[in-house]
């Protein structure tokens, strides 16, 4: 591929920085539609772990450190939560950056510049929360780093690029286990580089293991155990299994796809053309396929197919349409601007409905905004009706009640999940709910008897707990005085 001249590449650069710019303007107006539950719970496991709660015991989350480190940085600078979504901008516009120069080192400078383009406008994707600061965006900066600096040392020969794109890789693994897929794609562009590569393979493998090896250590000063079983114990543990959830894991993939189906089937049609494109690209169609490959299997480790699972393949997938478009209107621009618009078109259209809707509306159609707002109000009543050492517990998922309302709990598990799948998990909540230092107020966002189909959860509560408040449809009990919990 002949190099750019430096006119063609400061464009070229100019232009993928506005499209970062483009990406920030676009994430901004959701910076203040509240915390999802999962932005909030991971808040909440971060303020605690801060404030010197154990992690992985009483500050429990089936997520590494590097996520968690994330967090309490931004409430260093914000403790009421604001910067979580101010980083979720950021790291918007950090992945049309890095995405923009995978796309120019692979198949030159305009597909990079479509690529940064069709990210800063499809990876805001509400449908699958691209917006929200979730596990899959954090992991997705560190891995298209990874990729990146992988194909710059391919370029420059450089063996810095390979620390770098080692420790990226390891970097996305501490932000979700599943982020494999800077790590994959860094080793497919080692395999295709022509030469003994044997010191590369250490190299990369090496700046892998710093920021794992770090997290594995932590965790082993910790309890070993306890943060295995976190992080992965539980998981395989339940393979197979009774308590693996409601639905098995295929229902829950078709209703995955069916959610996320109008923000990601153009793309992914474009993808597929890009893919073929590109198969006799020997580097190209590796290092994209491999990305794309780890982003699937990263898709597929939990099971659970919530709709940001999908936020992963984002970055590949958009590499790969950029490739598309670029060679489907490669003489013609006519086409070429077709082609663009049409995958496009779906974020677009919804973005472009936003304009004239009211308030209302808006809330609606933006996932977590109305219950964000609803969920502020539930947790100022919480406040303002209980002490600051007072415990509260939330019956179950609506972790981001335990932030907003600044306020603890003992009982590890905060989302559903872990007490379908952790044998233990319902034992232990009966006999929290049962004993003398039972919670002062339960949050019921679910029925006890889908929590507990045994109906024991439901009969401690009826013995325990008087019906207190009732917020936007949502019951609060409170714990009866005869017994004073703490």
């Amino acid at each position: 591929m002949a190099q750019p001249r430096p006119r063609e590449t400061r464009r070229a650069a100019g232009a993928i920085l506005t499209c970062a710019v483009l990406a920030a303007l676009l994430r901004l107006p959701f910076a203040r539609t509240g915390l999802s539950m999962d932005e909030g719970g991971c808040a909440h496991v971060a303020r605690e772990w801060a404030r010197g709660v154990p992690l992985y015991r009483e500050a429990w989350l089936d997520r590494p450190q590097g996520l968690l480190l994330t967090y309490r940085l931004l409430l260093g600078l914000d403790p009421d939560g604001g910067a979580i979504r101010v980083g979720a901008v950021a790291a918007g516009a950090m992945i049309t950056v890095l995405v923009g120069l995978t796309g120019w080192l692979l198949a030159g400078r305009r597909t990079g510049t479509v690529a940064a383009a069709l990210y800063a406008v499809v990876g805001v994707a509400p449908r699958i929360e691209g917006f929200t600061l979730n596990g899959e965006l954090l992991a997705s900066v560190p891995a298209a780093l990874a990729v990146t600096a992988a194909l710059l040392w391919r370029r420059y020969h450089t063996r810095a690029w390979l620390v770098v794109a080692g420790i990226a890789a390891g970097g996305a693994v501490t932000m979700k286990p599943s982020g494999l897929d800077g790590f994959t794609a860094a080793l497919a562009v080692l395999a295709v580089t022509t030469g003994r590569h044997r010191r590369g393979y250490a190299i990369l493998l090496a700046g892998a293991a710093l920021p794992v090896g770090l997290c594995a250590l932590h965790g082993a000063t910790i309890g070993w155990s306890r943060y295995w079983h976190a992080l992965v114990g539980y998981q395989v543990a339940a393979l197979g299994g009774t308590n693996t959830g409601v639905d098995d894991r295929g229902t829950a993939l078709l209703h995955s796809l069916h959610t996320v189906a109008p923000e990601l089937a153009a793309l992914t049609v474009a993808a597929t053309i890009g893919l073929w494109a590109v198969r006799q690209h020997r580097t190209t169609a590796a290092t994209v396929a491999a990305w794309l490959a780890g982003g699937l299997v990263g898709v597929n480790l939990g099971g659970s197919y919530w709709p940001h699972y999908w936020v992963q393949l984002l970055p590949p997938l958009t590499v790969l349409a950029a490739v598309a478009v670029t060679t489907v209107g490669a003489r013609r621009p006519g086409v070429r601007a077709a082609a663009f618009g049409a995958v496009l078109l779906p974020q677009v259209a919804w973005l472009v409905a936003l304009v004239p809707a009211s308030p209302a509306q808006r809330d609606r159609a933006v996932p977590y905004a109305e219950a964000a707002r609803r969920d502020a109000r539930i947790a100022a009543v919480i406040r303002a009706g209980t002490r600051p050492e007072d415990q509260i517990f939330v019956l179950v998922s609506q972790a981001n009640i335990y932030f907003l309302a600044d306020r603890r709990t003992d009982y590890p598990y905060l989302w559903g999940k872990p007490i379908e799948k952790i044998p233990d998990a319902l034992p232990r909540l009966r006999t929290m709910l049962d004993g003398p230092n039972r919670p002062r107020v339960v949050m019921l966002n679910n029925a006890p008897a889908r929590v507990d189909p045994t109906g024991q959860v439901e009969r401690i509560l009826a013995e325990h707990y008087r019906p207190w408040r009732e917020v936007e449809g949502v019951s609060l009990l409170r714990a009866v005085p005869d017994n004073p919990p703490r």
